[in-house]
């Protein structure tokens, strides 16, 4: 299993990652990330998807938002809730 699909199963465990490793996770598919412009949402773009918009605080993000997430991603790596 590489380092990828780890961290993608994580994030569908539920797990809190830092939100560093989380943007290195989705530039690496391919996904775009917004910055906010004065608040702590972040927003995740895909082609063909609707955005989805993360709070960040403190560098992490609640598990839901972790889970949330990996949903989102869930075309690229199968992930298999446990």
């Amino acid at each position: 299993m590489s380092k990828l699909e780890k961290r993608l199963r994580a994030l569908a465990n539920g797990a809190e990652l830092p939100w560093s490793k989380i943007v290195a996770l989705l530039e690496s598919l391919g996904v775009n990330v917004q910055a906010p412009t004065g608040g702590s949402h972040y927003k995740i773009f895909l082609i063909g998807k609707p955005p989805l918009t993360i709070p960040v605080h403190n560098g992490r993000v609640k598990k839901i938002y972790a889970k949330k997430i990996a949903e989102f991603l869930s075309e690229f790596i199968d992930v298999d809730e446990q």
